[in-house]
This record gives C-alpha cells, sequence and structure tokens, in this order.
C-alpha cells in the first residue's frame, strides 16, 4: 500500500519539524544555562532543582499550548502525527512503563523474564494492536471492540476493564513522578503530589491526546540528554565506558555486582517463559501504550512509527545499560572502604529514601549507618562490598553525583525520569477519561451530543480522576511495581481475548462477552485462592490461564451456533486488512 505525501501533508510536517527543532534548541539553551549556574557557584540544592522545574514546566507549557476542542484532536490528535514524532513518543510511554524495574529491583522478577516479556510486548503493541487501531478508525481500543462486536454490554464492560487498568497504569506512574519531586526539589510528599497532579493536568486536559504525545515526545529527549551527557563527560574525563563489546571485563564486573544485589533482594526471582508470556500480552494491548499510533496518518505510517519505536528502545536501552553498569562500579569506588560514618551526604539521603542500604538497612545519617555497621558480624571500621546495595532507581539518575560531574546533570538525569513518569500518567489518565467519558457516557447518549458537553465530560472524568488519585497517594503511597504489575495481569486476563476474538469471523458479541466474562472470572479465583497479595508468579501463571480460559470460551461459544448469515465479522476483518479506509464511520467532529 503506498500512500503518496501531498503538499498540504509536507507543509504541514516541515512545520511541525520547525517547531521541534526550535525546542530543541531551548531546551539546550537552558540547560546550558543551568550548566552555567553550576559553575558559577550557585548553591548545589538550586542548580539540581533547576532541571526537574525546567521539565515539568515544560511539559505543562506544551500541553497548554495544545488545547483544542475539536474531537479529532482532542482524542486522536488530529490524525496528523508525523509517524517518526508518535515512534518516538510510544518508545517514551514503553521505557516510562519499564522504568520500575530497572536492574537491580528488590523483590522483583529476573531481568531476563522482564526484557522479554516487554520486549515481545513493545513488538505486539507496535506492529499488531496499534496499526490495528489505527486502521479500524478508532479513537480507543474499547471503540474498536465495540465496532467489532456492537452491543451496548459490552462496550460498558470493555470500558471498565480499560478504565481500571488505566488507573492502574496512571497511580504507579503518579507515585514515581511524586517521589521524583520530592528527591529532586526536596518537597515534602504532599507538596510534590500536587506539583506532579498538576503538572498531569495541563498536559492531558487542554490538548487531549495531542497534548500526551507531544509531552511523551518532549520526556524522552530530556531522559536522552539527561543519561547521555554523563555518559559523555565519563569517555571524555578517560573514563571506561562499560560496555560488551568496548571494555567487557568492566561491563562484567558491573553485571555481576547488580546480580548479586538483585540475588540479596530477591533470593528467588520469578522468571520462565509463562511470565515472559504473560508480560508480552499485557503490554501488547495496553490501551495507555498504544495511544500513539492512533493519532498516526493511516496504517501505513502506524508501521512506519512501529519500527522508529525499536529504534529508540534500543537507543535508550544502551543509555540505561551503561548509566547503570557505570553508576554500579561507581557506587563501589565511592563508598566501598569508607567509614559509615564519613560518606558523601548524597549517600545518606539515597539510603534514607531505601534506594541505597548501609550496612544491610537504610541509614538517613552518619549515626545511624555507624550503629547499623556496629551490629554487622565481620566489621572492622570500614564498608566492605557485601555492605552497600543499590536499588535501580538511584542508579539510573546518581551518575553524575558518584563522578562529580555537578548538580546541573543530576538535576537534568533526575528531570528525565519524572519527565517519563509525568508523561505516562497523562496518557493512563488520558486512556481512563475517553474509555468513561467517550466509550461509555457519549456513545450511551447517542451520536447527538454536543462537542462542547462531550469534550467537557471528558475533561472532568480526567480531572476528577487526577485528584482523586492524588488524594489517596497522600494518605498512602503505592508500589509502582505492583501496580503495573496488576494492570498487565488484568489487561492479560480480559483484553487480550477480545483483541483475539477480533480476528475469528464466527465471533459475535455474545461471544466475546461470555469470552470477557470468563477470562475475568478465571483470573479473579486463581487470585483469590492464593489469599492476600497474590506474588507474581501467581499473577502471571493465572492472567495466561484466563488468557486462554477466556479465548476458548469464545471460541467454543461461536461454534456452538451458526454462523452469522450475514458474515458480519468476516466483512469487518476483509475491511480491517484490506479496506481502502478507516472501517468505522466517522465519528461526529472527526
Amino acid at each position: 500500500m503506498t500512500q503518496p505525501v501531498s503538499e498540504e501533508e509536507a507543509s504541514e510536517r516541515a512545520s511541525t519539524d520547525g517547531r521541534i527543532a526550535f525546542g530543541l534548541a531551548a531546551f539546550s539553551f537552558a540547560a546550558l544555562l543551568i550548566a552555567l549556574l553550576d559553575r558559577v557557584g550557585v548553591p548545589n540544592r538550586l542548580v539540581a532543582a533547576l532541571g526537574p522545574t525546567l521539565a515539568i514546566c515544560g511539559l505543562a507549557l506544551i500541553g497548554v499550548l495544545l488545547r483544542s476542542m475539536r474531537v479529532s484532536r482532542f482524542y486522536a490528535g488530529g490524525r496528523s502525527v508525523p509517524y517518526p514524532y508518535a515512534g518516538l513518543a510510544t518508545a517514551a510511554l514503553l521505557t516510562g512503563l519499564f522504568a520500575p524495574f530497572l536492574p537491580p529491583a528488590r523483590g522483583a522478577a529476573s531481568l531476563e523474564a522482564m526484557l522479554a516479556g516487554f520486549g515481545l510486548g513493545a513488538l505486539l503493541a507496535c506492529f499488531v494492536t496499534g496499526p490495528l487501531l489505527r486502521k479500524s478508525g478508532a479513537f480507543s481500543l474499547p471503540d474498536l471492540l465495540a465496532a467489532r462486536f456492537p452491543q451496548t454490554a459490552l462496550r460498558l464492560g470493555v470500558a471498565a476493564v480499560v478504565s481500571v487498568v488505566s488507573f492502574f497504569v496512571a497511580a504507579a506512574a503518579y507515585e514515581i513522578a511524586a517521589r521524583g519531586l520530592q528527591t529532586g526539589l526536596g518537597m515534602e510528599r504532599r507538596g510534590a503530589i500536587v506539583m506532579a497532579g498538576c503538572a498531569i493536568a495541563l498536559i492531558a486536559a487542554p490538548g487531549g491526546l495531542a497534548g500526551v504525545i507531544w509531552a511523551a515526545l518532549a520526556a524522552g529527549v530530556v531522559l536522552v540528554t539527561g543519561t547521555g551527557l554523563p555518559i559523555a563527560i565519563l569517555d571524555a574525563q578517560g573514563g571506561t565506558v562499560p560496555l560488551p563489546f568496548l571494555a567487557p571485563a568492566t561491563w562484567s564486573a558491573a553485571m555481576t555486582r547488580m546480580d548479586t544485589w538483585t540475588r540479596l533482594g530477591s533470593p528467588r526471582p520469578v522468571g520462565g517463559l509463562v511470565f515472559a508470556l504473560a508480560l508480552a500480552i499485557g503490554v501488547g494491548v495496553l490501551a495507555p501504550v498504544i495511544a500513539p499510533c492512533i493519532a498516526t496518518r493511516h496504517r501505513r505510517a502506524a508501521h512506519q512509527a512501529a519500527r522508529t519505536t525499536l529504534v529508540a528502545l534500543i537507543a535508550v536501552g544502551v543509555l540505561l545499560a551503561v548509566s547503570l553498569a557505570a553508576a554500579t562500579l561507581a557506587t563501589d569506588s565511592s563508598l566501598v572502604g569508607k567509614a559509615p560514618d564519613q560518606l558523601p551526604a548524597y549517600a545518606y539521603d539515597a539510603s534514607g529514601r531505601g534506594l541505597l542500604t548501609i550496612c544491610g538497612r537504610p541509614a538517613g545519617s552518619a549515626a545511624l549507618a555507624l550503629q547499623a555497621c556496629r551490629t554487622t558480624a565481620g566489621f572492622k571500621g570500614v564498608l566492605r562490598t557485601q555492605d552497600v546495595t543499590a536499588q535501580g532507581a538511584f542508579l539510573a539518575t546518581a551518575l553524575p553525583l558518584l563522578r562529580g560531574s555537578g548538580a546541573a546533570f543530576g538535576g537534568l538525569a533526575a528531570a528525565g525520569m519524572i519527565a517519563i513518569a509525568l508523561a505516562l500518567a497523562a496518557s493512563a489518565f488520558q486512556a481512563l477519561a475517553t474509555a468513561i467519558g467517550h466509550d461509555s457516557l457519549y456513545r450511551l447518549r447517542g451520536a447527538g451530543a454536543l462537542t462542547s458537553r462531550r469534550l467537557a465530560a471528558t475533561r472532568a472524568v480526567l480531572l476528577a480522576a487526577i485528584v482523586g488519585t492524588g488524594a489517596a497517594l497522600t494518605h498512602q503511597s503505592v508500589d509502582a511495581r505492583e501496580m503495573i504489575i496488576i494492570a498487565i495481569a488484568f489487561s492479560t486476563a480480559a483484553v487480550a481475548p477480545l483483541v483475539a476474538l477480533t480476528f475469528w469471523p464466527r465471533a459475535s458479541a455474545s461471544d466475546a462477552i461470555f469470552a470477557l466474562l470468563c477470562g475475568l472470572g478465571s483470573a479473579e479465583a486463581i487470585f483469590l485462592a492464593q489469599g492476600g497479595t497474590p506474588r507474581l508468579e501467581t499473577l502471571a501463571s493465572g492472567a495466561l490461564v484466563a488468557c486462554l480460559a477466556g479465548v476458548l470460551a469464545g471460541l467454543a461459544s461461536s461454534l456452538l451456533r451458526s454462523p452469522d448469515p450475514l458474515r458480519k465479522g468476516a466483512v469487518f476483518i476483509e475491511r480491517i486488512f484490506h479496506g481502502e479506509g478507516d472501517v468505522l464511520n466517522p465519528d461526529k467532529g472527526a
């Protein structure tokens, strides 16, 4: 399929490239000014806070500038986002989803299983679900499934499941952003939650999906800059950049050290094919991740965006791997061999937040560190290798501090992690609001609702969800990894079977409802049978079993009755794969 570019599209692309270039120049100039302030003696705490502040203000400004009252722009980004930018935005969202699992992550699964699961999930999302969603012309995944299986009960059921899944992802990303602001700006928790909530609202509420996509793109730029600059400085200073093909011995030493930390935090890490498959299927149909595909011009552009996503993910993965490895070695060299009460200030700060343990305990002060080490067997006055452990959340941003590159670069590294968390939270809240405001309320009322009221209802749902989540987080923090795993598990158990049945011509709406109920019921039964909070292996195996149960239930139901004489399912599938344009009827206002 060929899609020639019109003069209008070429002109719009040139205009977009110009705005992107201007934004990059402005960000580079601001980063340079922060570095200069660091060199002229401005207090380190102020300089470190400027990076996160710049990122938050920039993302919020993008959302405000993209405000719109057009339905197609709010729900679908105007269907005009060039594929390279849509691909980069998707890569940023996927990176934000994986960020809580950066090694060494205490109590998480094995790194191999996590990488395999998220990698396969990214392939499914980019090359299957995303292009399918774009070709259909739907505004969301529930919109697509409801078009394939037109029944009100199913529409409401799918919208409810996608809302819950999106809420778990949003809560996890909100928590990560708030914790990053607590560290980067030195704020107390309530203020950090309020600030993060305001930024998320300004990203998503004015411009909808358009704001989310361009904010995610900007967040990716901040992350690459904040991660890449310390590595470039390390190389310029003559340090060893730990890469397998450049410095295999250094890389091997870093990997061995991180593996030791992982085993200390999780003696029996979860792994295996079942866990990876459950992750892959859930990520592949996760609504906040596939959102940028909706805004591409056509299905071919969605496939091109997928290739851009994979290249960007590989590049970001290499940067993060090098940063983690270099920070691991720098942590050992800067802390091991020193007295526990004579460590750098950042060590006590990170340890007080649970990101670094000294002699097996969090120690937020020199006195606490010394007290912890005196009770450790074999301690002789200085820290040994086994006395220091670190987590991925610390290593991902600590390289500038550990190498003495300056507070400015440390602030930019923290800003990158905060920015992708805010972008992911905005995308998840946008998906939640679309599922409730568009796929439920608007569709139940019919197509006669005014555009202004329709968008107002969706924005009201979005703001209410942000405020409610912020209020809940103020009273109770959450484990971001646990929230994301639960979201992926329910996505695997309930959403994936319906997406699979979309390709089965005999499947009808009643079959899809049966599959949804079987998937949810099987997952709930397996999780409740464990009692308490399910373990990772239980979530993975239960979600995969529930997915298979849902698919088999839908297939069996369709085979037990006569096929549809009108062949609606076959016609839908034919139009999806061989049609010329959008399958769904054009939406009001689109």
